[in-house]
C-alpha cells in the first residue's frame, strides 16, 4: 500500500494561517508504522503557490488567476514522478477536512460549509485511483481511529 499524505500532516508549517496541532504528526507516523504501508508527502498547493498565507475558501482560490492551472500542473508532474513506484500497490489519500484544496467531503464556499471536494483532490483523481480517508485537525483521535479501522480492513 502506499499512502498519500497531504502535505500539512507532516509539515504543519505550510498549514495556512499559521494552524498548528500539536502532536498530530508523531502519532500519525506511529500509527502508520504498524503496517506495511509506503507513505508518500503529497505538495500543498496552496503553499506552493503562495507560501505562507491567510484561510482561504473554496471560492477565493478559484478566483485567483492562475491558481487552477498550477494545480492541475502539479498534479501532471506528480503522476509522472510517482507513476513507477504506485504500480501494483493500492493507493491510499490521506486527506484534510474542510481544506479548500485537500477535503474530500465539504469545502467553505464564502461562508457558508458545502459539500464538496478539494481543488486539489479533484485533480488527483482524475490521474489516480484510491480510497480516501479524511483527517479532521479538530477531530484528531477520531481520523486516526478511522485511519487505524480503514488499515485493518485493507491488511487483512
Amino acid at each position: 500500500m502506499l499512502v498519500f499524505l497531504s502535505h500539512c500532516l507532516l509539515n504543519q508549517l505550510v498549514r495556512a494561517g499559521g494552524s498548528f496541532t500539536p502532536g498530530v504528526t508523531g502519532r500519525l507516523l506511529e500509527l502508520l508504522s504498524k503496517y506495511p504501508v509506503f507513505i508518500y508527502q503529497l505538495p500543498c498547493p496552496e503553499y506552493f503557490f503562495l507560501g505562507l498565507r491567510e484561510k482561504k475558501t473554496q471560492d477565493v482560490w478559484e478566483s485567483i488567476p492562475g491558481f487552477k492551472d498550477f494545480v492541475s500542473n502539479l498534479a501532471d508532474d506528480l503522476e509522472k514522478k510517482v507513476r513507477q513506484i504506485i504500480e501494483d500497490k493500492d493507493l491510499i489519500l490521506v486527506s484534510i477536512a474542510r481544506s479548500p484544496c485537500c477535503s474530500t467531503g465539504m469545502v467553505h464556499r464564502g461562508d457558508r460549509l458545502v459539500k464538496g471536494r478539494g481543488i486539489w483532490v479533484r485533480e488527483l483523481e482524475k490521474r489516480f485511483k484510491f480510497d480516501i480517508i479524511e483527517f479532521d485537525f479538530k477531530k484528531v483521535d477520531e481520523s486516526l481511529h478511522k485511519l487505524k479501522e480503514f488499515l485493518n480492513k485493507k491488511v487483512k
